[in-house]
Order: C-alpha cells, then structure tokens, then sequence
C-alpha cells in the first residue's frame, strides 16, 4: 500500500469527517457525536494543524494539532476501521510529535481511553506518560440560572484586544505562556458560542470560552466550557465558583439545558469545587504529558480544560 501524511486539505474535510465519526461511533457506540463539530471548527481555526492519512489515495484518518502558546496537544486521532493494525496511526503520530517539536512548546500531551493499556502503551513509545485522570462533567440546569459577568462578544471590537491580553495574563500566572487566544478568536469568528469573563471590566479576573448548540463542540441542548481559568492567588476559590455560576448563566440564556466541561482531578481543589456545585462525571480519561511533568495540573490551579 501506498502511505502518505500530509496537511489536511479543505476539499478532503468532510472525508476526514466522515473517517472520525466512524472510528468513533466503532469504539464507543452509535451516535457518540450526535450534531456536534470538532474536525471542521477546528479545521478552519488558526491555531491549529490538522494532518490527513492517506493510503493508495483514500482518506484512512487524521489527527488535530493544537497549540495553546507555550502548551500544546494532538488529538483526536482516527483511523478509518476497515484500516486498523496497519500502522496508520503510527505514522499519524509520528508527523504531530514532528509538529510539535516544529513548534518548541515546552509541554506537549494528548487525552486518551483511561482503561485501555494498548493505548498507554501505544503513546508511550513516543515519549508519552499517563498522569492523572481527567473528568468529563456535566450538570442540569434550571432554566432560572442567572447571567452574570459579561460577553466579549458585546464589547465593542476595539477593546476586545486588551481583553484577550488580560486572558492571556491569567493563564501565563498559572503556566508561563501557555495562551489560548487561539480558541477566544476560533470561537468569535466562527460564531461558536462566547467568551464569558469575571472581574474588573479592564483586568479579567477570570474567563471561561464556551460553545453552545449543535454544529460545535457542545452539540444540542448543550454549553461545553472548552477552557476556563482563574487568576491564582488569593480569593481564587471565591473567583471559580463566580465564573462557574456566570458560564451557567450564559448556557441558561444560549437555551442549554445542560453545562458540560473538563477538569484534571490533580487539579484538586477545583475538582472538588465542581463536586460541590452539583457537577458530576460522565466518563474519565487520562492524560499522557510529554515530558512527565505535571505541567498546570497542580492541586491549587483552577482551570477547566480537557485534551479530546
């Protein structure tokens, strides 16, 4: 067979699509995906690199590359069924560990199955480490939650830029450079959901970025918190639980009727905060850091984020 790995193309989308759902669906059932978006809104972001398999010229899978500043993580990773054991996803792997040595992040990882030791092992022969679990949570809502903080969305574009920096000045306290400024203008430009923040109106305190509905990573009925952070320190505690009650608030308003996110339990005082405000898990995974290092998950850093 003829193999080759290369940027994936806008023409060869919706067959890498097509490719993902059906890995997907194969592993964990029918449907898994429902009505959400990940390869294409993650295709048409910036700060991404999404690279294709092929194989005798047929699409046989893909994986998402994604930088948040000085962090980075692959994933997810897909081969078509028909096509597993031939070492597609070895070599798929292989071209995103080369993007992001490319991109001199000093710490790379990826999110996997926790209770599979095929692929803990797999990852693990690229320098890969399985650390602590990562729990995907959700939580009703009422339909009575309230809107509080605001919207970057409403701030007039002009000002947007300083509130982005003040973003990145929360997360460079928690881990030096990590930015996910990437996903604030992903979100914005392409119509996903909205930035909710906290704070003073010049100085973010704290800001979570938010899909909603279907065509996005939340799919219907659903807000997903694709990152979320508070400045460390001092009223940290008080801080999280503000921006937990505004993200619920903005999903109450987008018509979610439930809120979904992800936290890595070493982050355990803001696991436990998720607990305490009726958040419960739905399915754990864990995370594999390279180099073994904890990285931001750190028992004192309140942030939500997960790596699928």
């Amino acid at each position: 067979m003829d193999y080759e790995v290369r940027r994936l193309e806008a023409s060869d989308v919706d067959a890498a699509d097509d490719v993902f759902r059906d890995a997907f669906s194969t592993v964990l059932g029918a449907g898994v995906h429902r009505d959400t978006e990940l390869l294409r809104t993650r295709f048409r972001a910036r700060h991404t690199t999404v690279l294709a398999a092929y194989v005798d010229g047929e699409m046989a899978g893909s994986t998402v590359v994604t930088r948040w500043g000085s962090v980075a993580y692959f994933g997810p990773l897909s081969v078509a069924p028909k096509l597993w054991g031939q070492g597609i996803g070895t070599r798929l792997v292989a071209a995103a560990v080369d993007v992001l040595d490319g991109w001199e992040t000093g710490h790379q990882g990826l999110f996997t199955f926790a209770q599979s030791p095929q692929h803990h092992g797999f990852y693990q022969r690229f320098g890969f480490w399985p650390r602590f679990l990562t729990a995907i949570m959700s939580k009703p809502l009422t339909g009575n939650e309230q809107e509080l903080g605001w919207r970057l969305s409403a701030v007039a574009p002009a000002d947007r830029d300083a509130l982005v920096a003040g973003c990145a000045a929360v997360t460079d306290e928690i881990h030096p450079g990590l930015d996910v400024g990437g996903e604030i203008d992903a979100v914005l430009e392409q119509g996903l959901g909205d930035v909710v923040l906290i704070g003073e109106p010049d100085a973010p305190r704290g800001f979570a970025v938010c899909h909603v509905g279907p065509g996005t990573e939340a799919g219907s009925g659903v807000a997903y918190v694709k990152f979320g952070a508070v400045r460390p320190g001092p009223g940290a505690a008080q801080a999280f639980d503000s921006l937990l009650a505004a993200c619920q608030g903005f999903a109450t308003a987008a018509g979610a009727v439930r809120l979904a996110l992800g936290v890595n339990t070493a982050r355990h005082e803001a696991y436990r905060q998720l607990l305490a405000a009726g958040f419960r898990t739905d399915s754990p995974g864990i995370t594999m850091h390279r180099p073994n290092e904890p990285g931001y998950d750190r028992e004192d850093v309140r942030l939500l984020d997960d790596w699928r």
